[in-house]
């Protein structure tokens, strides 16, 4: 929830990469297109996809490739706080607003005055929350809590979601006119699964950002690929990521996850609604993950936290979200 450095600015689009994204795939360079488009204007951006799909890295991106890319990129995660203390995060407040307010703090509309704000998960947030942003996208001013008076903001905002926010709308879950404002350009990150010939290129660079010494986990044998294509990737780039850190850790090429079943139908619950079915699915596999992260790093949550490439705090979040519970865990 920092304040990013500036990027070094802008670049001419190069083949197969758009900023920090990688891919060869039709799927990917669609997207690439669409996002140096987004990237040029000034205009309020919607990311679509899957979780792991590579929303943040494609904010950075744009925001990297903008007339904005001297200026901070200011990310925060919206499931990351609840709603009161969000919307101190996001507008600031004034001494003496609410007990323990000592000082008047900035918020981070304040903070990215001049360069990007990055909402992220942002069909996460409460209703009560909505009308407030979408003054400041109609406005573009913001007003701290406690305070009487408005002040202008130049902010140029990317949200992202892994929810249908057109369905989140029909259900009442969402306001429809802060979703016609967020999605002035909506671009939508394909899954992992729709783009299997971007695995080699994705490992090369994950292997090269990362620092792995792709010899001994057998990255480099000609079958690693053909490995990595039998699995469906249903954490998508992330997912692929912690598995080839955990390769290498390791020193060996591991087995994947079975992912059984979604041929014949036979785990699939047709009494279910889809939202509820997916919303149990999810919880299911983020309880399994923090198992097997934190029983890989012997209970460390620092390192589990870092494997699942979230901050300490969002890790315990997730934690008491999934019914986990590790001894010395803070209170939530």
């Amino acid at each position: 929830m920092g304040v990013r450095p500036a990027s070094p600015g802008p670049r001419g689009p190069e083949r197969d990469r758009f900023g920090v994204m990688v891919g060869c795939s039709a799927a990917m360079r669609r997207a690439f297109v669409q996002l140096e488009r987004a990237a040029a204007s000034d205009a309020t951006v919607l990311l679509e996809g899957e979780t792991g799909t590579g929303k943040e890295a494609a904010a950075e991106s744009m925001h990297g490739q903008s007339a904005r890319c001297k200026a901070p990129l200011v990310p925060i995660d919206c499931t990351a706080l609840p709603g009161e203390l969000l919307e101190r995060e996001l507008f600031g407040h004034e001494r003496g607003a609410f007990t323990g307010a000592l000082t008047a703090q900035p918020g981070l509309f304040e903070a990215a005055h001049g360069g990007t704000l990055f909402l992220d998960e942002i069909g996460e947030r409460t209703l009560e929350l909505q009308p407030k942003l979408l003054r400041v996208l109609e406005r573009r001013e913001i007003r701290r809590i406690g305070s009487t008076r408005t002040q202008p903001v130049n902010v140029r905002v990317i949200a992202a979601t892994h929810r249908n926010l057109a369905a989140e709308v029909s259900a009442g879950r969402f306001r429809a006119d802060l979703f016609y404002r967020l999605a002035v350009l909506e671009i939508r990150l394909p899954p992992l699964r729709e783009r299997p010939d971007d695995l080699p290129l994705l490992v090369r660079d994950l292997v090269g950002r990362l620092g792995l010494n792709p010899a001994g986990a057998q990255i480099n044998e000609p079958g690693f690929i053909d490995h990595l294509r039998g699995h469906t990737w249903p954490g998508n780039v992330r997912e692929l990521r912690n598995y080839l850190e955990r390769c290498a850790v390791m020193g060996e090429q591991l087995p994947l996850p079975r992912c059984g079943g979604a041929a014949s139908g036979d785990d699939i619950d047709l009494s279910r609604p889809l939202r509820a079915a997916r919303d149990a699915w999810v919880t299911r596999f983020e309880r399994r993950y923090a198992e097997v992260a934190l029983r890989h790093h012997a209970g460390n949550v620092t390192a589990a936290a870092r494997t699942a490439g979230m901050d300490r705090m969002s890790f315990y979040r997730l934690l008491y979200r999934v019914g986990l519970r590790p001894s010395g865990a803070p209170c939530p």
